[in-house]
Parts: structure tokens; C-alpha cells; sequence
């Protein structure tokens, strides 16, 4: 994997843990963010 592609998964992993982080949240999830991020993931992988 080239330097530029493994950036790019390493930003998607990023995201999709902000993602997972937030849906968990037991206290005011903010939806938003977990569409915001689930959307970046997908656009970076």
C-alpha cells in the first residue's frame, strides 16, 4: 500500500471511530456527527 492510500485509511478508521464513539454515547448522542462521520468514512475507503 502506497504512502498516499494508507493516509487515506488511516483518516476512514479515524472517522469510523469517532462514528462508533458517538452511536454508543448513553448520554445526548449527537446524531449528526455519527452521519457526518459515517459519511466521510465511506467517501475515504
Amino acid at each position: 500500500m502506497n504512502a498516499i492510500v494508507k493516509e487515506w485509511v488511516v483518516k476512514a478508521e479515524g472517522d469510523a471511530t469517532c462514528m462508533e464513539r458517538e452511536w454508543r454515547a448513553r448520554k445526548n448522542p449527537v446524531y449528526d456527527a455519527v452521519c457526518f462521520h459515517a459519511q466521510q468514512c465511506a467517501e475515504n475507503t
